[in-house]
């Protein structure tokens, strides 16, 4: 570990947060060892025995004297309350070291100008007689950190040691000693005894990371419907009933995790206008979530969202449990996208124009080259000509289209079918033709042609222009001549009459 970051200063109070009371022992050990000059130091436990926390040390390490403290389960509440007291009465008059575990549970009741008040209280003891005082919390810290950040006057440091993706991560938020003031530092690291090493050093772009995001980066603010009614899976876990509540909690944060459920079409606008709000006030280390709960977002609606500050857009199809785990995948990314100025030209760029079904060759191409150009890449679309199998005509094929979509038109032009499917993307045109035709479209097309921009501006070139084909003229035929008239037959007598 970094040598700044291992100092300690007289009168300064230490916030470490551990996910488990084994790191707390591991680290009160570690600290104890290094600090065999002193004469004194109390170790103190609440909720259980101060007793792991010293018993990796042998006889020689560690300080001249330590003297154990403990408070049951039972007394937590008031044992949290009266540290300041007790540990005044532990020590002794000037300069000693106090390291004391804390579960997480217990603090949860100690909020806004309660938890102030009382780290002002111990800030005060320490800094008045020379002391140092390391609070160890254990358990679900997620929401440690960022309720200790805005007391950096009355905390001296704030780290947090946690697992990630199988190794232990140590993040020093801040720590301030006689050498300086650090912050935004992550490492990834082992614990080697009760030492903890470091493996590997945050690179430039962990620490950009890093300074973008806050003390909130395990917290998780999500709409109650994305999470199916299940309750809170933690305390990290905050849950909000509608779009305006978790908008109001969101605006606060820095990093935290913010999933919004979306299951109508129709709210892919509001929604995406909200991520582009959330993402242009509260910056790039916020992470933005979208979970479809039901089969309503395209193609374009999803790249909508995502240019418009989203770091993730989730399928309907994804189970629950699968949804959490790509939650873990997003953590610790910052957004790297572009944020456009104006949101409402983004929308209108990815809404199908209010055209569909069958055009002529004239409007195909001007409507094909208008929606190709305005695109500016922002949506793929796809032009494809299609050329009928031997024995169907164009209009067969065109009698076996249907347009359900608005922003898919097709024409007939030069024997062939020309489509164009708006926000189609490479890998979904096959699948597409599958739903626009009602028998297999390999049955009735030898294959597809896929077109670009200056392949549509030349559309009926050879021909001289850009004229729907003239119907097929039936020729005339000439008149038939009308048939002889015979006279009727009658009797007939050979020889004279009589």
């Amino acid at each position: 570990m970094p040598y700044e970051l291992t100092r300690l200063r007289t009168g300064g109070v230490y916030w470490i947060a551990c996910a488990d009371a084994a790191h707390a022992d591991l680290f009160a050990a570690g600290v104890l060892a290094g600090s065999a000059e002193l004469p004194l130091a109390v170790v103190g436990a609440l909720g259980r025995s101060p007793a792991p926390m010293v018993a990796p040390l042998a006889a020689e390490q560690g300080p001249a004297r330590i003297r154990l403290y403990e408070a049951t389960v039972a007394d937590l509440p008031s044992a949290v309350r009266a540290l300041p007291i007790d540990l005044a009465r532990c020590a002794a008059a000037r300069g000693t070291l106090c390291v004391v575990q804390v579960p997480a549970a217990a603090l949860e009741n100690l909020e806004g100008a309660h938890l102030a008040r009382w780290c002002g209280q111990l800030h005060d003891w320490a800094t008045a007689g020379g002391h140092c005082v390391l609070l160890l919390c254990h358990g679900e810290v997620a929401t440690l950190a960022p309720r200790l950040l805005p007391l950096n006057r009355l905390c001296a440091g704030v780290a947090q040691l946690y697992p990630h993706r199988g190794a232990l991560q140590y993040l020093v938020h801040y720590w301030s000693n006689a050498e300086g003031v650090f912050a935004h530092r992550d490492f990834e690291s082992e614990w080697r005894g009760f030492h903890l090493h470091v493996m590997a050093d945050g690179d430039g772009l962990m620490a950009a990371v890093l300074a973008q995001e806050g003390g909130d980066r395990f917290l998780y603010l999500a709409q109650a419907q994305a999470l199916e009614g299940a309750p809170p899976f933690s305390p990290a876990w905050r849950l909000f009933d509608n779009w305006s509540a978790l908008m109001a909690g969101a605006l606060q944060a820095q990093a935290a995790t913010v999933v919004l459920s979306i299951d109508e079409n129709a709210d892919v606008d509001a929604l995406t206008r909200i991520v582009f709000h959330l993402r242009s006030e509260r910056g790039n280390g916020l992470k933005l979530v979208v979970r479809e709960m039901q089969p309503c977002l395209r193609y374009a609606d999803e790249r909508l969202l995502l240019e418009s500050g989203a770091s993730l857009v989730a399928p309907s199809s994804l189970p629950l449990a699968r949804f959490l785990t790509l939650l873990e995948t997003i953590q610790g990314q910052v957004w790297q996208g572009r944020l456009p100025q104006d949101p409402e030209r983004l929308i209108r760029l990815h809404r199908p124009p209010d055209v569909g079904g069958i055009v002529t060759p004239v409007q195909f191409r001007q409507l094909a080259g208008e929606l190709l150009d305005q695109g500016e890449g922002v949506v793929e679309s796809a032009v494809l000509v299609l050329q009928p199998v031997a024995g169907v005509s164009p209009v067969q094929a065109l009698q076996q289209l249907q347009m359900r979509r608005r922003g898919d038109f097709a024409c007939m032009h030069a024997g062939q079918v020309w489509l164009f499917l708006f926000a189609c993307r490479s890998d979904g045109i096959e699948r597409a033709l599958g739903n626009l035709f009602r028998l297999p479209w390999r049955e009735l097309f030898d294959g597809y042609q896929r077109l670009v921009g200056h392949d549509v501006a030349a559309m009926g070139a050879s021909e001289g222009g850009v004229a729907p084909p003239q119907p097929r003229q039936v020729p005339v035929m000439a008149p038939v001549a009308q048939a002889p008239s015979w006279t009727a037959p009658r009797p007939i007598r050979l020889g004279g009459e009589r």
